[in-house]
């Protein structure tokens, strides 16, 4: 078990490249880049980026699917890489909830048997109880244990998804665009039951979405991404406040409003280009060819993800000046309340 005090999960430095060929010659990915962060038990962490800026990269790492370039990551103070016993008792504790909960499960085999798995994997043979209970908590019927997956709805296939994480008792659980398939409605359930969930049994998620507004509403902490790197870091709270790095305001411009009168008034960031490619990242600071404030220093010099405040880790040469680009509105900071009016 961890020591008093120490984060469930601890991501030093990790890099993840990838050799792929770009017109006929040899090329390196930088997927993810030097992204460190932490997680308390019983928190969420919310990470948030565009396409292609490497959150599943890091969500496959965090639960050991990929192996890092270079950098350690850290559960409960072990290296969740250890060869042998010790690496998969770490591992033992974390597990993925996918986007596409009817391509994560084998079509051919019924909901019980899948959501059995990670039971059968340590060995346990009669999962029939233990299938039943986990299916009731996450709000399905226990006969849905004999059906297969395509006689199951989208939103019931996600809690069956859900339930399979669930069912070996992990401290941790991974959410990778978890609801990015679902409509509203469902993306609304869903959200409540993990709020929900985690209340109850007091486990720790990163949720990893481009959706702001639902990580908002279930996070404690964000972290944002762009480009393979953390740009951005901070209680969910602040950020809803003021976000200091100019992507972090223009994710947060983004973002859809359901009243059409705050919709139609709130202020808008413009941001130039398109993502550049990892095979060939800008120097300096990754974001200096989309950003208003961009000067020659910013071409030139990396900023580091320094401190601004309590909690607040900002890579940007002039965060002072990030408020002045527009003045956002007060987003939802996170609250089971606030979720449950939200939305």
């Amino acid at each position: 078990m961890s020591s008093e005090g120490q984060p469930l999960l601890e991501v030093h430095d990790v890099k993840k490249h990838f050799d792929v060929k770009s017109h006929g010659a040899k090329a390196v990915l930088r997927a993810v880049d030097g992204v460190s962060l932490s997680l308390n038990s019983g928190e969420t962490l919310g990470v948030v980026g565009e396409s292609g800026c490497g959150k599943s990269t890091l969500a496959r790492m965090i639960v050991g699917l990929e192996k890092p370039t270079d950098g350690k990551i850290l559960m409960e103070g072990g290296d969740i890489s250890t060869p042998g016993r010790a690496g998969r008792a770490y591992r033992a504790n974390v597990q993925m909830v996918f986007q596409n909960p009817s391509g994560s499960m084998n079509p051919r085999r019924s909901i019980g048997a899948s959501v059995a798995e990670p039971l059968q994997a340590r060995g346990v043979r009669n999962c029939r109880e233990e299938v039943a209970k986990v299916l009731a908590r996450v709000g399905l019927n226990p006969d849905f244990a004999s059906r297969r997956p395509h006689q199951l709805s989208g939103g019931q296939q996600q809690r069956a998804s859900i339930a399979r994480a669930l069912i070996s008792d992990p401290r941790l659980v991974v959410h990778d665009e978890a609801i990015a398939s679902l409509d509203i409605s469902l993306q609304a359930q869903i959200l409540n039951l993990l709020l929900d969930l985690q209340q109850e049994l007091g486990m720790s998620y990163v949720f990893i979405s481009h959706d702001l507004a639902a990580v908002q509403i279930i996070s404690h902490r964000i972290v944002v991404m762009y480009l393979g790197e953390v740009v951005e870091a901070t209680s969910a709270g602040e950020f809803a406040r003021q976000p200091l790095h100019p992507y972090s305001l223009s994710l947060r411009a983004a973002t859809l409003f359901p009243d059409p009168e705050r919709e139609r008034n709130k202020p808008h960031v413009l941001l130039k280009g398109d993502v550049p490619s990892p095979l060939a990242p800008p120097s300096g600071c990754r974001f200096h060819p989309r950003c208003p404030l961009a000067t020659d220093l910013c071409k030139a010099e990396k900023p580091r993800l320094s401190k601004i405040a309590e909690e607040h880790h900002v890579a940007c040469h002039y965060p002072e000046k990030t408020p002045t680009i527009t003045e956002g509105g007060a987003g939802a900071s996170r609250s089971t309340e606030t979720a449950r009016e939200v939305i």
